[in-house]
């Protein structure tokens, strides 16, 4: 057979149908052969112990069997479990005598009689169980009057010692087997509707793929490639799903790296852009910081160089101007070093204190600059505070937001600092009675090399980096800060976890 036709779509639904056909009638053909007379004829023997069983109870009680003497067993109708209505024969085991529900001949007590006759007794008593059941066949001996039939017989000793004889017709039994093949008939024809379902579900399943591939077709003339084609034979629409699928993964992945060229020239365009945008305003900024300082060193030098001054306290004071522009510059070198670190990401260590009492080291560590500015400064709070963060940077933001209200403040003025709590956050706050800063400004005081008043922060040495370095480090932190106005003063503010969630 040519290999493309066994994987084509004819053929599969050809051998299924087949298939389907074939097994159907196989099922048919095994279930009226096995099940169904085997299911009746045991169901048959089952009901027959049922009611072998429920007149063993019956005549467990004495005045019932006392009325066997006497042939009287009327009492059995009502009170005896017969499914089957099969007739009842009792016999003694003495005489053989032979009580029936039903009238009986001479000639059927006589065929009931030799029945029993033929079975040996201590099989009953000593055998598994006290009853055997048989078919018997009964043939019409002319004028005997016994009845031409078969029939299912249960033949059994009671516990009362009486023999018993149930029997009821193979034609009940074959009635039945035709109600279950009429049924059967029914149930074949329900299977052949079923099989004709599936093979409409099959054609369906054959179908779908190519309804997938005309959606998926759809996608790709409008550039989306996301789709695929779920693959999972090898016949002809097989075929045509992976051919779409190689083609679609080609398309995408040109597409793909043309994109991404584009977006890794856009982007290094913009880092390129960043990056010399950064460098000019470094230079500017540096430039600009430096540009003061070097011309004092410069001039008093040349002045020193050629002999402006002799006399030796002003060859002093000029020395001590250049050590103290230098120092500056070497104070502002070391602070642009501490930022770079800062934002180049440097790992923080995390730690619990008590920022209370490092809030009153720095202020201690501050009191020379808080006399020589005559500033009072305020920090009542006499609890323990315990936060999670690095205290070293932590002590750098309350040194440079300490200093920042030092030089600000008025003559004599005031300084206050004091930590609110906020569930598990602690806001500190620097508040300075100086001048209101203007709302352009208040957006700007963080950014690096920024000065509110130039002429005020070059008189105390200023660089403009110290709230840079407040603002790269509570970064690091991921926590708030900031800056805003009161109506008589400024409040610089910063806020620390109380337990360790960085």
């Amino acid at each position: 057979m040519d290999t493309k036709f066994r994987h084509s779509i004819r053929f599969k639904i050809a051998i299924i149908v087949f298939v389907t056909t074939l097994i159907t009638i196989f099922i048919s053909w095994y279930l009226s052969n096995h099940f169904i007379e085997q299911f009746y004829v045991t169901h048959t023997k089952n009901m027959l112990v049922q009611t072998f069983n429920s007149c063993n109870e019956f005549f467990e009680d004495k005045e019932n069997t006392e009325l066997l003497k006497d042939g009287d067993i009327d009492g059995l109708y009502g009170n005896v479990d017969n499914p089957l209505s099969c007739s009842i024969f009792i016999l003694d085991k003495k005489n053989y005598k032979v009580a029936s529900t039903i009238k009986m001949t001479e000639d059927t007590e006589t065929e009931i009689q030799e029945l029993v006759k033929s079975y040996d007794i201590n099989k009953f008593i000593y055998g598994a169980k006290p009853y055997v059941v048989v078919r018997n066949s009964v043939v019409n001996n002319g004028d005997t009057g016994v009845v031409e039939g078969s029939y299912y017989d249960l033949i059994g000793l009671l516990d009362n010692q009486y023999f018993i004889v149930l029997r009821t017709s193979v034609d009940s039994v074959t009635d039945s087997m035709q109600f279950a093949a009429r049924l059967f008939t029914s149930v074949s024809f329900a299977l052949l509707v079923f099989e004709i379902l599936v093979v409409l579900i099959i054609t369906n399943m054959f179908s779908r793929p190519i309804i997938e591939m005309s959606r998926i077709a759809r996608k790709m003339t409008n550039m989306d490639f996301s789709a695929k084609i779920d693959v999972k034979s090898d016949d002809e629409i097989g075929e045509l799903g992976e051919s779409m699928n190689l083609m679609s993964a080609s398309l995408e992945k040109s597409i793909t790296q043309l994109k991404s060229a584009n977006l890794e020239l856009s982007n290094d365009i913009r880092k390129k852009e960043h990056i010399e945008e950064m460098r000019s305003e470094f230079l500017s900024h540096v430039s600009h910081e430096l540009k003061t300082p070097l011309a004092l060193i410069q001039g008093y030098a040349e002045g020193l160089k050629s002999g402006v001054v002799t006399d030796p306290e002003d060859v002093n004071y000029y020395c001590d101007v250049i050590s103290d522009e230098a120092s500056k510059m070497n104070a502002m070198v070391m602070r642009l070093i501490d930022l770079n670190q800062l934002e180049s990401g440097d790992d923080i260590s995390i730690e619990r204190f008590d920022v209370a009492k490092l809030i009153k080291d720095v202020i201690k560590n501050s009191s020379i600059l808080l006399k020589d500015n005559e500033a009072n400064i305020i920090f009542d709070d006499d609890k323990e505070h315990y936060v999670w963060a690095d205290s070293f940077q932590v002590e750098e933001v309350i040194t440079n937001y300490l200093t920042n209200a030092i030089h600000y403040v008025k003559e004599d003025g005031k300084i206050k600092v004091w930590i609110d709590e906020k569930g598990d956050v602690l806001r500190i706050n620097v508040y300075n009675d100086g001048d209101n800063i203007s709302e352009e400004d208040l957006k700007k005081v963080f950014i690096k090399f920024y000065k509110t008043d130039e002429a005020r922060t070059r008189s105390y040495g200023g660089s403009g980096i110290g709230l840079s370095i407040v603002a790269a480090i509570m970064k690091a932190h991921n926590k708030d800060y900031g800056v805003y106005n009161t109506d008589n003063g400024v409040v610089f503010y910063f806020e620390l976890d109380t337990n360790n969630s960085i």
